[in-house]
């Protein structure tokens, strides 16, 4: 039995020492077939690099400047009256037209005022019309009753002066007694000249200069009342534009005056961008040019500008100058105040030899390429001039031809006549 348990244990023994010198015997084989097989695989050589070929398209030169969008005009609200606010009729972004109602003051104090310039007013007109028509007959009547009754009452007194008079030479009366009756014959004579005189002037009816008079009169209590009256209109308080309501700083109860700004009107119905152009660009910039605005609260969107106003002067402090550009029939609602940033097409060339930026290598202040010649297999290094730059694209000016073929990839480390190998497919500028 104990025999038997040992032939077991060497039969499994045995059969592991197999199993593992297949699986060795296995690997050695993979591994040089392997071996055989790299090095069978002859070795590309060259650099391996991308190219494009140059091509004629159209480019454009943009200059990039930023500003603030503003509405076409923003106007501060202010009463032209000291008062206090009875009713606020408009709310924040509310949009009014001109003319309408914004707010209302508290218009009884200037009503009472309007009702006493009123009644001065009609005073004076009744008194004009009373002199223009003249004296009544009951007048005249009367002014000459009373200048005859100052005219008895003048003889009585001069008769009995005349009679005192003779009484004092003949010393029958004392000077006390002569002197009075002087004194009310020249007091009686004094009463008749004008009750006589004022007769007259009711008989003749008021002078030219009179009427005059009267009519100045007239005329200023006139003045009283439009005064009156616009105060009146001053504490309703309206739109002077159209636009739309912001900034409201008032409430009703508070007390105003015309220094202090109520609300803002903005009128959006056209939209500008303001912004500033340095010195050296105001050449390159003219009043129809078109842009290209965009507006950092609509990402997805582009909007058309135009060029509508350039500054006559230079400012000292910035060495800029001020320029607005409409914004072209906007397709969404801009609220004035954002950032927008603005591209001005200031060139066009349509028929341009263009490439990539990434075929540009520099050295020093050179310019150049690697243009690729493909029965070589090699490249040449070639010096350019290159002209406007839009995004990925470069203008070339000298130093290439259309159709050329150049390295956009791997020239970082290209040296005049190295051999290359093209690793991709056409790549398009």
């Amino acid at each position: 039995m104990k025999n038997r348990g040992r032939v077991i244990f060497f039969f499994v023994l045995i059969v592991i020492i197999g199993l593992a010198g297949f699986r060795l015997v296995e690997r050695i084989n993979q591994n040089k077939v392997e071996v055989v097989s790299t090095a069978q695989i002859p070795e590309e050589k060259g650099v391996p690099i991308q190219i494009a070929p140059v091509q004629r398209g159209e480019i454009n030169s943009f200059l990039k400047i930023t500003g603030l969008v503003e509405p076409k005009e923003t106007v501060k609200v202010t009463a032209k009256i000291m008062g206090q606010v009875k009713e606020v009729l408009v709310t924040e972004g509310h949009k009014v037209k001109a003319g309408d109602i914004l707010i209302r003051l508290d218009a009884e104090p200037i009503q009472l005022q309007v009702a006493q310039a009123q009644a001065a007013y009609e005073a004076a007109l009744a008194s004009l019309e009373k002199v223009k028509a003249g004296p009544r007959p009951e007048q005249i009547k009367q002014a000459e009753a009373v200048m005859q009754q100052a005219k008895i009452n003048r003889d009585n007194a001069e008769q009995n002066y005349q009679r005192m008079e003779k009484l004092f030479s003949e010393g029958a009366i004392s000077a006390q007694q002569h002197d009075q009756a002087k004194w009310q014959y020249e007091t009686a004579e004094a009463q008749y000249q004008s009750a006589k005189a004022s007769y007259e002037l009711v008989k003749k009816g008021a002078s030219p200069e009179d009427i005059k008079v009267v009519e100045a009169q007239v005329r200023q209590a006139q003045a009283a009342l439009k005064i009156a009256e616009t105060q009146l209109d001053n504490t309703i308080i309206r739109a002077p534009i159209s636009g739309k309501v912001t900034s409201i700083s008032v409430s009703p109860g508070e007390m105003v005056s015309a220094a202090i700004p109520l609300l803002v009107i903005l009128d959006t119905s056209e939209l500008y961008v303001r912004a500033g152009i340095a010195e050296s660009d105001i050449a390159s910039v003219q009043i129809g040019q078109q842009a290209e605005i965009l507006i950092d609260a609509f990402p997805q969107k582009k909007f058309k500008g135009e060029i509508v106003t350039k500054g006559a002067a230079i400012d000292p402090t910035t060495k800029s100058v001020e320029i607005k550009i409409k914004i072209i029939e906007p397709e969404v609602e801009v609220p004035p105040g954002v950032f927008a940033r603005v591209n001005i097409l200031v060139k066009n060339n349509p028929e341009a030899l263009i490439i990539p930026v990434t075929a540009l290598t520099r050295k020093g202040d050179q310019l150049y390429v690697f243009v690729f010649n493909q029965g070589k297999g090699v490249v040449e290094k070639r010096a350019v001039v290159t002209g406007v730059t839009e995004g990925d694209r470069a203008e070339i000016l000298e130093g290439v031809q259309e159709g050329e073929e150049i390295v956009v990839k791997g020239n970082l480390t290209l040296e005049d006549g190295d051999q290359v190998r093209v690793i991709n497919q056409e790549v398009t500028p």
